[in-house]
């Protein structure tokens, strides 16, 4: 959310208005500017990996929620006692 100071855009704003501009001051003046989505490459290396949580994600989902439960609070305390 964007942090207005005076009317709008008439004095200062900092931060970002939904997922399209951002505004911020600079030494020399005040700057607005668009946000573009930065693309999301795929290449071979990044497959292995995305696919590898996908599936981790399939194998936790397959776990009843006993075993979930248990992993969760082994995380919670650093898996000190696994």
């Amino acid at each position: 959310m964007a942090k207005l100071i005076g009317p709008l855009l008439s004095l200062a704003a900092r931060g970002s208005l939904g997922a399209e501009l951002t505004f911020s001051g600079r030494k020399s003046c005040a700057q607005v500017r668009f946000q573009k989505k930065q693309p999301d490459y795929e290449n071979d290396a990044r497959k292995i990996i995305r696919d590898a949580f996908r599936y981790g994600l399939i194998l936790w989902n397959a776990l009843p929620p006993v075993e979930q439960a248990y992993w969760t609070e082994m995380e919670r305390f650093g898996f000190v006692y696994v």
